[in-house]
């Protein structure tokens, strides 16, 4: 199930950039780094505005595998975005990997969170995922998507 929840990242230290986006959740099972994350496409539209970028970054977060149970989660840090979620997966006896998660919620606010994303496994130190598409909707932050050409994540 993708569990996302708007919220303002708080820091310590004044001095540091507030990000928004999702709060810490606990992560488990075999960690893979994002090692790039190629032509992301970010948009953010709320009461207070659009925000639009795109662009590649390379060490943007960690993907997170419980082979045994097809669950996991993943931590991303975009332009100033903190995302992160669960999710299930399916990985074939090709190392193809299919991540589609979808929740909705109605009352009184109404969410809707889709998760899609596929790849394949080329080695067992590295994963690339391609077609990438998170969202988020809220009736009361608005909507933030991101898509990507390719994730590559290096197991750790």
């Amino acid at each position: 199930m993708v569990l996302f929840s708007a919220g303002v990242i708080s820091c310590s230290n004044d001095n540091e950039v507030k990000k928004k986006g999702d709060p810490d959740i606990k992560h488990e099972g075999v960690k893979w780094n994002i090692s790039s994350i190629d032509n992301y496409s970010l948009s953010d539209i709320s009461t207070s505005g659009i925000i639009s970028k795109t662009g590649s970054k390379a060490n943007a977060g960690s993907f997170y595998f419980i082979e045994g149970q097809n669950k996991g989660s993943f931590e991303m840090d975009i332009e100033g975005y903190n995302k992160e979620d669960f999710f299930n997966f399916t990985k074939d006896q090709n190392g193809n990997i299919e991540i589609i998660n979808i929740e909705q919620a109605v009352g009184a606010t109404t969410n809707q969170n889709i998760l899609i994303i596929s790849g394949n496994q080329s080695s067992d130190t590295e994963i690339v995922l391609d077609a990438v598409s998170i969202m988020k909707e809220s009736s009361t932050t608005g909507i933030f998507t991101l898509t990507a050409t390719t994730i590559k994540l290096v197991k750790e």
